[in-house]
């Protein structure tokens, strides 16, 4: 075998080895809940009043919401580029009368998610609808067992744009069930949930823009390894093959030199 397969047969392996990386990251995309395309719905109701019951959601995938209903645009809610426009899902009471949604409404909103899906985070909007702060609690269990936490304290009144995301993990154990808690202070709670995303790029191994770069340095170096041989011819020089082919071109390009060729 001369030099100009042994580099060439280098630089498909490293084209190779690229590909299988770009495909485990593109197969492996995260879950994405929008309430507009995953599921599909059309804008909802404004008002808790209109919307009706509650409804339970469920989506191929394994995963059901359960406890709210689905607002499109909802009234005095704050619009933030994490939130995808128009729907949210969500739940209130008001015992007061001020805002009454059915009774069928939950105080809890519930995420419950297959185990074969495998989640190991979840991360999402909350949006908080009273018009004084508020409380919540968002637990993470795998079965039974809580796994994580996290506690949003005091988000502002709904008026002053009162939201937060947050971000559930696990190292091991499966997610399986999401919980959203509020502080129920006098029996009242209202807010909301957007973009649930589920085992999220930043969990990836490769990031696919490096992985695209890499691609195509690969693509580039078996071009000008094509185009350096095309019109020398070679002999074999015993390079050690390994996955980044970029030094066998490197190691050619110093021989070169030495032998007078550049």
């Amino acid at each position: 075998m001369n030099s100009f397969q042994l580099s060439k047969k280098c630089a498909l392996s490293s084209i190779i080895f690229v590909f299988l990386v770009l495909s485990e990251a593109v197969f492996s995309q995260p879950l994405v809940i929008d309430f507009e395309k995953s599921p599909e719905f059309v804008r909802a109701a404004k008002t808790f009043g209109r919307a009706g019951p509650a409804q339970s959601i469920t989506i191929e995938d394994g995963i059901t919401l359960d406890g709210g209903v689905v607002l499109g645009l909802p009234s005095f809610t704050p619009t933030t580029a994490f939130s995808s426009s128009p729907n949210l899902y969500g739940t209130a009471n008001h015992p007061s009368g001020r805002v009454i949604g059915h009774p069928s409404l939950d105080s809890a909103l519930s995420i419950e998610i297959a185990e074969s899906i495998g989640a190991t985070s979840i991360e999402g909007l909350l949006v908080n609808g009273l018009n004084r702060s508020g409380s919540y609690i968002i637990e993470a269990f795998s079965n039974e067992t809580l796994v994580d936490s996290v506690s949003l304290n005091n988000l502002a009144p709904n008026p002053t744009n009162g939201f937060a995301d947050f971000k559930l993990e696990t190292d091991s154990q499966p997610i399986t069930l999401i919980q959203f808690s509020p502080d129920l202070i006098d029996g009242e709670w209202d807010y909301f949930i957007d973009t649930i995303t589920i085992n999220s790029p930043s969990n990836s191994a490769v990031p696919i823009p490096a992985g695209i770069w890499l691609f195509m340095t690969g693509i580039l170096t078996l071009f000008s390894i094509k185009t350096k041989f095309k019109n020398e011819n070679y002999t074999s020089r015993g390079y050690e093959c390994g996955i980044y082919s970029a030094l066998i071109v490197s190691n050619q390009t110093a021989d070169s030199k030495n032998s007078g060729y550049a």
